[in-house]
C-alpha cells in the first residue's frame, strides 16, 4: 500500500511537470522592446508576441507604442529582425504581411543592419512610408513533415545575446533631433496570466495530495 502511494504521487508529480512545460494550442510568448541604441530614456517601446496557432503556424504581432512617445507623425516599424531553430528553415514562409512593398528574406545568422543587435536569420523590412504599426504575419511550414512552435522562434544565435531586434521611426524626443532608432529586447518574456494559472493549478493540486496524506488516520 505505501509503494502505491509513493508511485501515485510520483505520477502526479511528472503530469503537474508535463503539463506546465509542454506547449499548449495557443501557447503566447511576448516580449518588451526594453533597450534602444539611442540612449532614449523611458519605455518599454513596443511589445512582440508570437502565439502558437496550430503545429504549423506561428503568429506574430510587433506593436511599437506610440504612447511611450512624446509625439509621433508617420509612426511605425520599419525592420525587423528574428531567428529560428526549427528543423528545416528551407520549409518555412511567411504570410499575411498586410501591406505591399515589405519584404522578408532568410539567410542563417548573416542578415544585419540592426545596429549593436547583431545579426538575425530572419530579416523583414519596408521603405520609406511603408511603416508597420502593429506589424503582424505568419510563419508557417509548407508541409507536415515536422510541426513549429512560439519557442523555436525566441532564440538566439550563438553569436548575439539579442533574440528580436526592430527598427522604429517616426517619433520626436524634446530637445533631440532623434526621431527614429533600433529597439530591442532583454530576453525576459513576459508573464502570461494562463502560465502563472497553469502552475498554480499544479501546486494546488499536490498541496491537496500533500494535506490528505498528512492527515489521513
Amino acid at each position: 500500500e505505501v509503494l502505491m502511494k509513493k508511485m501515485l504521487f510520483a505520477t502526479i508529480v511528472m503530469f503537474s511537470v508535463i503539463s506546465f512545460f509542454v506547449a499548449l494550442p495557443g501557447e503566447t510568448l511576448s516580449y518588451n522592446f526594453d533597450l534602444n541604441n539611442a540612449g532614449l530614456s523611458g519605455g518599454p517601446w513596443g511589445t512582440i508576441t508570437l502565439t502558437q496557432n496550430g503545429n504549423f503556424r506561428v503568429d506574430f504581432k510587433v506593436d511599437p507604442d506610440a504612447n511611450a512617445f512624446s509625439g509621433v507623425d508617420n509612426f511605425g516599424l520599419q525592420t525587423f529582425g528574428f531567428n529560428e531553430s526549427t528543423l528545416d528553415p528551407t520549409k518555412l514562409s511567411l504570410t499575411g504581411l498586410s501591406i505591399i512593398g515589405w519584404n522578408w528574406q532568410y539567410s542563417e545568422g548573416s542578415l544585419g543592419g540592426f545596429g549593436p543587435y547583431g545579426k538575425f536569420d530572419i530579416g523583414l523590412d519596408g521603405s520609406g512610408g511603408d511603416r508597420q504599426d502593429p506589424l503582424e504575419f505568419s510563419v508557417i511550414v509548407s508541409d507536415d513533415s515536422f510541426s513549429i512552435s512560439v519557442s523555436d522562434f525566441a532564440t538566439q544565435l550563438s553569436t548575439t545575446g539579442y533574440l528580436f531586434a526592430g527598427h522604429i521611426a517616426g517619433f520626436e524626443v524634446p530637445g533631440s533631433d532623434i526621431t527614429s532608432a533600433m529597439f530591442s529586447t532583454t530576453g525576459n518574456a513576459i508573464p502570461e496570466p494562463a502560465t502563472m494559472l497553469l502552475l498554480g493549478s499544479g501546486l494546488i493540486g499536490l498541496a491537496g495530495y500533500g494535506r490528505k496524506k498528512l492527515f489521513k488516520k
